[in-house]
């Protein structure tokens, strides 16, 4: 896991989706099984390089080729309020690192900003890790779904984490953060980030059509809400 151990440090690789939240899009998906996200374990992850080339990553399902793919992220409404502050949001990224006991770990990061690469140890292991700067809105969580996939479900906070098997069965976040640039420096800096301590983080609709909903509450009683549609780039950390 990346964690708040690494300084907020969050990343992800240039493997784009188009998801949109808008439309209702019936199309079908082959390789989607109950709202499911599989991941192929068939092949061993590339590294932490990044990728130029376009197209979709091979561990997130392809949609069907006729299947519209809307990307109303950087251009629609897509933001988070904290109270009556609103910032917007358009970019979406999410380091993947697969299964940890009984739970399959997904590392979100929502911004406004641009990415400075940074070389960060986790577990002993150096990892290329992308951390948002220059941005003035920061919304991050780490997503546990049970078994050996990402589901497109809802999660709840939860202070437990995966330690002892508490929380088996059931899809939560924690190591969750809203950043503000409070003090209009142009970045978020350490002491504007504010953890979380309750609330839901929800995948609403199906792919293509796809929406990241979050309604939060924050450590200093403040309730954070957004959501965000557009595209999601993924980094596989396995």
């Amino acid at each position: 896991m990346s964690g708040l151990q690494s300084g907020f440090a969050c990343c992800a690789c240039a493997l784009s989706v188009a998801l949109s939240g808008c439309g209702d899009s019936q199309s079908p998906v082959e390789t989607i099984d109950t709202g499911m996200l599989v991941i192929d374990d068939a092949e061993p992850p590339v590294g932490d390089d990044p990728v130029t080339e376009p197209g979709l990553p091979p561990l997130v399902a392809q949609p069907a080729q006729d299947a519209p793919v809307i990307n109303l992220g950087p251009e629609g409404d897509s933001g988070v309020t904290v109270n009556t502050r609103r910032y917007p949001l358009d970019s979406a990224l999410g380091d993947i690192w697969g299964v940890e006991d009984d739970h399959y770990n997904v590392d979100f990061t929502l911004t406004n900003g641009k990415f400075l690469v940074n070389s960060t140890v986790i577990d002993g292991i150096t990892h290329s890790l992308l951390v948002p700067v220059k941005a003035t809105a920061i919304v991050y969580a780490e997503l546990y779904s049970p078994g050996e996939s990402l589901a497109f479900v809802t999660y709840s906070y939860s202070p437990f984490g995966a330690g002892g098997g508490v929380l088996a069965g059931n899809a939560f976040f924690d190591q969750a953060y809203v950043g503000m640039d409070t003090n209009n420096s142009g970045d978020v800096e350490d002491d504007e980030k504010i953890l979380i301590t309750g609330g839901t983080v929800e995948f609403t609709g199906t792919l293509p059509d796809i929406e990241l909903r979050f309604s939060v509450t924050l450590e200093n009683g403040e309730t954070a809400e957004g959501h965000y549609t557009g595209l999601f780039d993924f980094a596989d950390r396995r």
